[in-house]
């Protein structure tokens, strides 16, 4: 129950009408959707480790000359804890050539930690990743982000934004409302 005596709230009764009228803020009510799971049911898993990898390799074979053999292994590497995420990615190549010399080459593009912040609907990246943007190129710096994540949104707020335009041509009272 809520107490309608809040500056807030109005309760407004039209006899001539018979309607009963509340107006309640938009704060104060609780989203329902049956394809959303709201942050407060959200569960933050179990601790485990994860290891996503791919490995490739191929070999060279000359009707004349050495055999030259080439192996090529990355993907990610992570640990969960709470509601604590550290991934690190990896890169591993290794060329061995058929005169007995060998190449190898080991690249960590990007460790970093994250978690999920339901209150903000954002997540916050702390580490070596990468800036993604609709209007700059990106690229790879160490530090820290705060971004929002639509994706916490229940799906029929994601990607909506209502377009209100016109002129006004004298002073004037621009009401919006919804089903009203």
């Amino acid at each position: 129950c809520l107490e309608l005596r809040s500056a807030d709230s109005q309760v407004r009764y039209s006899a001539e009408n018979q309607r009963l009228t509340f107006i309640i803020p938009q704060a104060w009510m609780r989203y329902q959707d049956p394809d959303w799971v709201p942050p407060s049911r959200w569960s933050d898993g179990v601790t485990a480790g994860l290891l996503d990898y791919s490995l490739m390799a191929s070999r060279y074979m000359p009707q004349q000359g050495k055999t030259s053999d080439s192996y090529s292994l990355y993907g990610t590497a992570g640990f969960n804890l709470g509601p604590w995420r550290l991934r690190s990615d990896y890169q591993y190549s290794r060329l061995d050539s058929g005169h007995g010399a060998s190449q190898s080459d080991f690249y960590l593009p990007q460790t970093y930690l994250f978690r999920a912040l339901p209150a903000l609907r954002s997540k916050l990246t702390l580490g070596q990743t990468y800036l993604s943007s609709a209007i700059f190129d990106s690229f790879r710096f160490a530090g820290l982000t705060l971004a929002s994540d639509e994706r916490m949104l229940p799906p029929s707020l994601q990607g909506y934004a209502p377009k209100i335009s016109g002129i006004a041509n004298s002073n004037a009272q621009v009401t919006v409302s919804q089903n009203g």
